[in-house]
């Protein structure tokens, strides 16, 4: 259908903050919002979008399967879709690694998720279906369920100092900082500012 504008945090908490409704039906709204989410996806490029980030407070998102880092855009499998899932076992094993959001940009994090999730869904021709996921796969599956549930990964840091700011240095470089520093650099800059001429 169309390439969607993504909702980002600055201007659009409270609705990313909303949990979303069920599916009730599959009908030609779903199957838009459905295709709307896939080409969101490949537009960008990313790895997962849920229907609440361009909007939609719907039980439904799009993720990539298998990802890796190092793949190109070509190699990239087609979003798999998720209509109502439910994830209806976790294990008791966790991993810290890299999470992000379009709807959070220019920064990331390092959070604890669940190393294996079962989910039970609906697939986008309505069918029941029942997985597991591990890895990267589980958790970008709790990513994007998050964002039905109406959390966003600034929920799951254990500390500030896990949350990572791009910034450009004095050469104009971007680097990634902690946000406890950034804020240090930002205070720092603005007590050099001149305050104003006479």
């Amino acid at each position: 259908m169309a390439v969607k504008k993504i909702l980002t945090i600055g201007k659009h908490e409270k609705l990313l903050r909303t949990k979303a409704e069920p599916v009730r039906k599959i009908n030609k709204d779903v199957r838009d919002l459905i295709q709307d989410i896939k080409d969101t996806i490949d537009a960008n490029p990313a790895i997962g979008l849920a229907a609440p980030q361009i909007g939609v407070l719907k039980r439904v998102f799009g993720a990539r399967m298998s990802y890796t880092a190092d793949q190109e855009k070509q190699d990239m499998q087609p979003p798999t879709i998720f209509i109502n899932p439910e994830i209806i076992a976790r294990s008791e094993e966790t991993e810290r690694e890299h999470d992000a959001c379009l709807s959070i940009p220019g920064m990331f994090a390092v959070t604890k998720r669940n190393l294996k999730v079962t989910v039970r869904y609906m697939d986008e021709n309505g069918q029941p279906q029942q997985r597991d996921f591990e890895g990267w796969d589980a958790r970008v599956i709790q990513h994007e369920y998050d964002h039905l549930e109406g959390i966003l990964f600034l929920d799951r840091l254990d500390s500030l100092d896990d949350l990572m700011v791009y910034v450009r240095d004095e050469n104009g470089k971007t680097r990634a900082v902690p946000y406890p520093e950034a804020v240090r650099q930002a205070e720092k800059k603005a007590a050099e500012k001149p305050t104003g001429t006479v």
